[in-house]
């Protein structure tokens, strides 16, 4: 997989590596129109991880470029956000039916998913006209701007407090979804865990077993709070007065099994959650970086071994001390 930084490399130049293999990645996965749909969910993916990765590196760039760079990603994924929402949505009140099996609650389903498959079908034809050309040429502008991506100091450093702020701000997140149980907390929590996955893919070359486990445990995470996050808003849309997918008794039926499914998953995240994010910010990232030292320090080692000895690194040539 492209979506990792390499030890052995300059700091910039790894970042600069990923970012134009994300940047080439969405791209095609949006010039490809018979998989336009799950072509979009590609690209979207690879907006996300290239925001994960701008966090992370945001302590060693200007201020101004983060921001730019953040925000020009963000106005081209929303552009592509209706689509993909609509069958997200679809895909919920299916997972729902599954889990939750046959019984009461299940009469609004037929309605609302019509109502949902007629949205998705409006945002597609939109994908078709403009979102998705408007959405390549925005991932072309782009790419200037990453070429200059770098950062000071141009090692792990940056990295290093990134990632702790990163990690603090997500562990602090998690603290306050469940003293409040609103949704709007759960779902900030939802996007830290989302960035600390992507990140831990990212650092994964620096003790590949220990992250990429911790990697998959944050993915599993964050499915469980993409599916809460769905219910919640299955909750409020079929709450809304306007909009009618059933009688009263049904409404209300159904509205308790998503309650009952919305119970199961948030026990299920805190969980999780208490397990992933147990250890303090500080040395947490202190650990992480020792990891990258290390590979880092063993990735110049084999090179410099790998060298053959007629040829002599530049920088490495010293002049006859004088007798």
């Amino acid at each position: 997989m492209s979506y990792r930084l390499d030890p052995a490399m300059p700091m910039s130049e790894a970042l600069r590596r990923v970012a134009f293999a994300e940047l080439e990645l969405a791209h095609g996965a949006l010039a490809t129109p018979p998989e336009r749909h799950s072509g979009v969910h590609s690209a979207r993916k690879c907006l996300k991880r290239l925001r994960s990765l701008l966090l992370l590196v945001r302590p060693g760039m200007p201020e101004p470029a983060f921001l730019t760079l953040t925000n020009r990603l963000a106005q081209i994924a929303r552009g592509l956000a209706a689509a993909r929402d609509a069958a997200a949505l679809t895909d919920a009140i299916d997972k729902l039916e599954r889990e939750t099996g046959a019984g009461p609650g299940l009469g609004p389903l037929h309605s609302l998913r019509a109502w949902l498959q007629k949205r998705r079908h409006a945002a597609e034809q939109n994908l078709e006209r403009s979102a998705a050309s408007d959405a390549m040429r925005g991932l072309l502008e782009i790419r200037p701007a990453f070429a200059g991506l770098a950062v000071y100091p141009d090692d792990f450093r940056s990295l290093s407090k990134g990632l702790r702020q990163c990690y603090r701000a997500t562990r602090e997140a998690f603290r306050h979804a469940f003293v409040s149980e609103r949704d709007e907390e759960v779902h900030e929590w939802r996007k830290g865990v989302q960035h600390h996955w992507r990140q831990m893919q990212l650092l994964a070359p620096c003790w590949p077993s220990e992250l990429s486990a911790r990697a998959e445990a944050a993915r599993s995470l964050s499915q469980v709070l993409g599916d809460d996050h769905d219910i919640s808003l299955l909750i409020r849309l079929i709450s809304t007065p306007t909009m009618m997918f059933g009688t009263p008794d049904e409404t209300a039926a159904f509205l308790k099994r998503c309650r009952r499914r919305h119970k199961a998953l948030r026990k299920e995240a805190r969980a999780q959650g208490e397990r992933l994010f147990a250890e303090r910010a500080r040395p947490f990232a202190e650990r992480i970086e020792t990891y990258w030292q290390i590979a880092s320090g063993d990735a110049a080692k084999a090179k410099a071994e790998a060298r053959p000895d007629n040829v002599v690194a530049f920088g490495e040539l010293r002049s006859p001390r004088a007798g």
